[in-house]
């Protein structure tokens, strides 16, 4: 596993880690032990699923979170055949998804053989059949992955909005969020709609809106959420400028932004550079600074990132404007959890 991290991100590490630095680095490499899935209570019960899906368990601290054991690291084959797959897939399929057209890079196979599926700095991370699909298209029917877990993607549970796959460092933002009825919260970074239906799921009587700037990530949660019975609103704006949509008053605003995902587990191979830890620290104000604008005097703020950095996470949160509430983190090597980081801040 390949990770490219300049001198300026490795310092940035270091602040957080120090000697333990090593210890989190092999980490990301590896998945957690458990795959979580939360259960959507508007449509179905946790035991009602797990009589369906065996091999689940209830999580010890959220009653709507079940989870599955990942078993490995698998020994695989070294075949001639390849399938070669960009970085997403990749790390997917190390936990036994399946490859689908998009995610395919390069074949170099014949129809029918089994075939290594590769990423594409040359990580073998499963064994397959290579199918041809209506059209002429290709997937890869996964046999044997690198580690093993639960194929959820064709799933009933999945298809019907029963079940959405979720981490449970990601479980604990609705949370600390803990909508109430009549209050007015805002999703400032709502796609791909896990945290917001999650809150809308603990609450349904909160008035609940949420905003990307990509329209078809808007229309994509807009599918997810009908077939989840989850009824808010999700607009497209760019949540930087919110204000001038005559938004103001808000009770809570969740800030999720788009982070350098350092904390992201498994990596098959990650690159990152000072510039974009910079220019990702900018960005992130820029959310926050639109929430102070929104929401009413004593209002808060809950952020959230998957990425372990100071420069992205305290750096970000440590502003005159809003009192810290609390800060909380997960660390892959200790709580064997997604690198997570939460704030909650209070608007003085």
């Amino acid at each position: 596993m390949e990770l490219d991290y300049d001198e300026f991100v490795i310092e940035e590490l270091r602040k957080v880690y120090g000697k333990s630095l090593n210890s989190f680095l092999d980490s990301i490499k590896r998945p957690n032990s458990r795959l979580y899935v939360r259960v959507n209570t508007l449509k179905t019960t946790v035991d009602e699923v797990l009589q369906s899906m065996k091999g689940f368990k209830k999580d010890e601290d959220f009653p709507e979170a079940i989870y599955a054991e990942v078993k490995g690291p698998n020994k695989l084959e070294s075949l001639d055949s390849k399938v070669i797959v960009d970085k997403k897939t990749a790390e997917s399929v190390m936990l036994g998804a399946d490859v689908y057209p998009p995610g395919i890079k390069k074949i170099i196979a014949n129809e029918g053989n089994s075939v290594e599926v590769v990423s594409e700095n040359g990580i073998t991370v499963a064994n397959g059949e290579l199918v041809r699909l209506p059209g002429g298209k290709f997937m890869v029917k996964v046999y044997n992955s690198l580690y093993s877990s639960p194929k959820l993607a064709d799933t009933k549970e999945i298809k019907e909005g029963k079940i959405y796959v979720q981490g449970k460092a990601s479980m604990y933002v609705a949370r600390i969020i803990d909508p109430q009825p009549g209050e007015f919260i805002v999703d400032m970074t709502a796609a791909p709609g896990g945290k917001l239906s999650h809150i809308y799921q603990l609450e349904p009587r909160a008035r609940i809106i949420g905003f990307d700037h990509t329209y078809k990530k808007v229309e994509k949660m807009k599918q997810l959420f009908k077939k989840m019975n989850v009824n808010v609103q999700v607009f497209v704006h760019d949540s930087r400028y919110l204000s001038e949509l005559g938004i103001k008053d808000v009770d809570k605003v969740l800030i999720d932004p788009p982070c350098s995902a350092l904390g992201l587990r498994p990596k098959v191979y990650d690159k990152k550079t000072k510039t974009d830890l910079m220019n990702l620290h900018a960005y992130q104000k820029q959310f926050l600074n639109s929430a102070y604008e929104i929401l009413k005097k004593g209002g808060e703020v809950i952020y959230s990132t998957c990425t372990v950095t100071e420069i992205e996470n305290e750096e970000v949160v440590n502003d005159p404007r809003f009192d810290i509430e609390y800060m909380m983190r997960f660390h892959p090597q200790i709580h064997d959890m997604t690198g997570f980081f939460i704030a909650k801040l209070k608007k003085k």
